[in-house]
């Protein structure tokens, strides 16, 4: 099991994990998002976190801070150096303090509540840090409620899931699993295993005694029942092996299908993108996107990675470089959670009989896009004659169709969600060699007791599965468990 590393000083910049073990110094970090907002926050938490707070926060009454024994809201001014200006500057702040062990790190932690301004929330960084803070590691606050044995590991693990969450349901399976849903069976099990295990242990110690402590079939029924919760486990942990958990949207088509103009129209209405934004370049020249471009796609009630592809070329006129792109594109579908088909409406209306070698079939959702060069009247009725049921008319350019466009993604999103892991995706993926070990283990013991195998060989499976279930919880773990799991956390949480 890792040890916390020796105390490098406490106002020691971040050193990677050597730092992230050191837990009998003070961390502050900035716990809110990048950019300007109303409020933002900065956090606090070690053994010295009260005398750092001394120096530049002003309770009313005074002395509220040192004198407090139980959690509460502090109102009160922070004094800190200002560069451009002679005078400290005095901001309003809220303080929420846990002055004792009960709190999420279980060691004394604050948070200062103040105006959401960047420069302003690096000023108050920077004055903790200069009476006796460190700055963070990405996760650290997290690491240090894990090695306090504040959270088991799947519940830090969904810490980040909650952050990560890319739609209700992602959001409400983390929360789940972040208040034990999926370590609670697996804790009681280990414990239970651990009884089983003594117990077997016990009676080859009085083996010359002839005392039995637990007989075969005893054994044979706890051991099944340890599978079939195991089993359970693994079933809500089936993952589509992609770390970021996002579904993955692909625009598939033949060149010039206007993939790309509708990938810029999509984006253009992403609700979390700021300034520049990922683009296709659009080109009426065929074969313009040989690679693929992707960009998280961000709505109200659902977030997907969208994904344009390289578009199908006819084979006689390939260079090698077209054959790679065609590769990718294929690669791209292959991995796709949605699928979507492509075609201009201009090529369904001079050759209706384009469907025949299409295989519309194999695709979530057709759509035909550049309906902004088809007229009104007459010829769209002509064109939706001539398109399956259930394809969608778009356009990139006028984005003509486009809510009809996100409401479909977003069904579609949706069902995929629904029906995938019941657990956070970097859980299912670091847990999933952990959890056949335990499986296979318990077949062993199982198996070994069904055939009178010798209790020396089942209490070694069951040490064997009990390890396996260990890594899981986190109650057996190394440094490159923990650096996989926690380097993936933002700094301040």
């Amino acid at each position: 099991m890792v040890k916390p590393q020796a105390n490098a000083g406490p106002s020691g910049s971040g050193n990677g994990l050597v730092s992230m073990y050191q837990t009998d110094d003070t961390i502050a970090a900035i716990g809110t998002a990048l950019g300007g907002a109303t409020r933002g926050m900065v956090r606090l938490s070690g053994p010295q976190m009260v005398q750092c707070l001394a120096h530049c926060f002003q309770s009313e009454p005074p002395d509220r801070v040192t004198t407090a024994v139980r959690p509460q809201v502090i109102s009160g001014k922070l004094v800190v150096d200002c560069p451009w200006r002679e005078s400290p500057l005095a901001i309003p702040c809220d303080l929420f303090l846990w002055p004792s062990s009960r709190s999420y790190t279980r060691q004394p932690t604050a948070e200062l509540h103040l105006p959401g301004s960047a420069p302003l929330l690096e000023m108050v960084l920077d004055e903790l840090c200069a009476h006796g803070a460190r700055v963070a590691e990405p996760g650290e606050f997290t690491l240090r409620a894990f090695l306090a044995g504040r959270i088991d590991l799947t519940r830090a693990e969904a810490v980040l899931g909650v952050i990560d969450a890319g739609s209700s349901q992602q959001f409400d399976v983390a929360l789940d699993q972040m208040a034990g849903g999926l370590s609670r069976p697996l804790l009681m099990l280990r414990e239970k295993l651990l009884q089983l295990l003594a117990q077997i242990e016990a009676g080859l110690d009085f083996v010359e005694e002839d005392i039995e402590f637990i007989t075969c079939d005893q054994i044979l029924s706890q051991l099944s029942s340890a599978q079939d919760i195991v089993g359970a486990v693994q079933e809500k942990m089936v993952s589509r092996g992609d770390q970021t958990g996002l579904p993955r949207v692909v625009l598939q088509g033949k060149a010039n299908a206007g993939k790309s103009s509708l990938f810029n129209a999509l984006l253009r209405h992403n609700r979390s993108v700021h300034g520049i934004q990922p683009q296709s370049l659009v080109s009426e020249r065929s074969g313009t996107t040989r690679d693929y471009v992707t960009a998280r796609l961000q709505r109200a009630n659902f977030s997907c990675e969208l994904i344009d592809t390289a578009g199908d070329m006819s084979q006689t006129t390939q260079s090698a470089v077209a054959f790679a792109a065609q590769a990718i594109a294929q690669e791209q579908q292959r991995r796709a959670d949605v699928l979507l088909f492509c075609i201009a409406a201009p090529w369904v209306m001079q050759d209706p009989s384009v469907w025949e070698t299409v295989e519309y079939d194999t695709f979530d959702l057709i759509l035909i896009t550049h309906c902004d060069l088809v007229g009104e009247s007459f010829s769209r009725k002509h064109l939706s004659d001539c398109i399956p049921a259930g394809a969608l008319l778009c356009s990139g350019l006028t984005e003509e169709g486009l809510p009809a466009v996100f409401d479909a993604i977003e069904d579609l999103v949706l069902g995929t969600v629904d029906s995938g892991p019941q657990a956070v995706a970097t859980t299912a993926i670091r847990c999933a060699s952990s959890l056949r070990t335990t499986e296979q283990s318990l077949g062993h013991a199982h198996h070994l007791a069904f055939e009178n195998g010798g209790m020396e060989l089942i209490s070694t499976e069951l040490r064997i599965a009990l390890d396996a279930l260990g890594e899981v919880v986190g109650a057996v773990y190394t440094d490159d468990i923990l650096d996989r799991v926690f380097s993936q956390f933002c700094i301040g949480k």
